[in-house]
């Protein structure tokens, strides 16, 4: 494993023999040992660490309680409880405090199972600390448009809803994601948002037009951006018969051209190195997908807004 894994083994001293023993095996890069639950505490505030393994009863330090002081503050982390002196009752109140695993210390071959057990825990932790950290990057991207804008899957439904939208539509995230557009806003079908987004996914091209939603009594300009994998919906409130489109669309194309492009291409960067580190991990796809609907974003932006840009330097001359 790439780097190996950094344990914090609580339940002995620095010369803990099994503490050792551990740090022996291939993939386990370092082990630091700690003898109480308030130091784990100490460290974790301090220095990343990718698995705890905790002795119960050595030592008079109780696993679950150190179980149920790591969860507080590292809900994720993984943490295996390694027992000499194991029962039902501590099972369960492992299992009940989040446990990762559970492993009876009773000879060499447990030592290379907590061992097995802690690199594949600290693999799948760290996959999926990357999953969300580049979820975050790609959450960033989409906050830093200023416009009201939401995204839609093949099936129409929300896959992300920024908070100028839930504001225009008087909608929350929580409510709609996950849900069919045209279930959400029965209204809208057969209106002009809906031939308009149906147009705009047959033929993969972007539309722009200017409507009322009646039931909510606004007046929106509106621009969407169709991609493989479904629609990205650009919106802001106008009063019916103006238009801010050429101005705003320029201003969007310079966020777009000097500062979307470099954080789409750190995300996918983190997501290229991901990838590689980690293949096995589940989600990557969709991270993708994000990332591709917004590259999409930034060239349908620029190509319109250039042409808008024509447009209107051509009229008023």
């Amino acid at each position: 494993m790439e780097d190996g894994v950094r344990v914090l083994y609580v339940g002995g001293g620095s010369d803990d023999e099994r503490a050792s023993d551990l740090a022996d095996f291939d993939d386990v890069a370092e082990v630091e040992t700690v003898e109480d639950g308030s130091a784990v505490v100490d460290v974790l505030s301090e220095r990343e660490v990718d698995c705890i393994v905790c002795e119960d009863g050595r030592d008079g330090i109780g696993a679950v309680g150190v179980l149920r002081l790591v969860r507080d503050t590292h809900p994720a982390i993984p943490v295996v409880l390694y027992v000499s002196n194991g029962s039902e009752e501590l099972a369960a109140n492992a299992i009940s405090a989040d446990v990762t695993d559970y492993i009876r210390a009773d000879d060499r071959d447990s030592l290379t199972e907590l061992a097995d057990t802690l690199v594949s825990a600290s693999r799948r932790y760290r996959a999926e600390q990357d999953v969300a950290l580049l979820n975050d990057l790609a959450r960033n991207v989409y906050e830093r448009i200023t416009d009201a804008f939401f995204a839609l899957d093949r099936d129409w439904c929300f896959t992300y809803i920024n908070e100028e939208a839930e504001s225009l539509l008087e909608v929350s995230a929580d409510r709609v994601i996950g849900e069919n557009v045209w279930e959400v806003f029965p209204e809208a079908v057969g209106s002009t948002f809906y031939t308009e987004f149906h147009r705009a996914i047959a033929t993969q091209n972007p539309v722009t037009f200017d409507e009322t939603f009646d039931p909510l009594d606004k007046h929106f300009e509106v621009r969407a951006y169709p991609s493989e994998d479904g629609l990205s919906i650009h919106f802001q409130q106008t009063v019916a018969g103006e238009t801010t489109r050429g101005a705003h669309l320029m201003e969007l194309t310079n966020v777009l051209a000097y500062d979307l492009e470099d954080s789409i291409e750190n995300a996918r960067a983190a997501l290229n190195a991901t990838r590689a580190s980690h293949p096995e991990v589940e989600g990557l796809e969709d991270v993708e997908a994000a990332l591709n609907r917004m590259d999409d974003l930034v060239t349908h932006s620029i190509t319109l807004a250039r042409e808008e840009d024509y447009s209107t330097t051509n009229s008023t001359r």
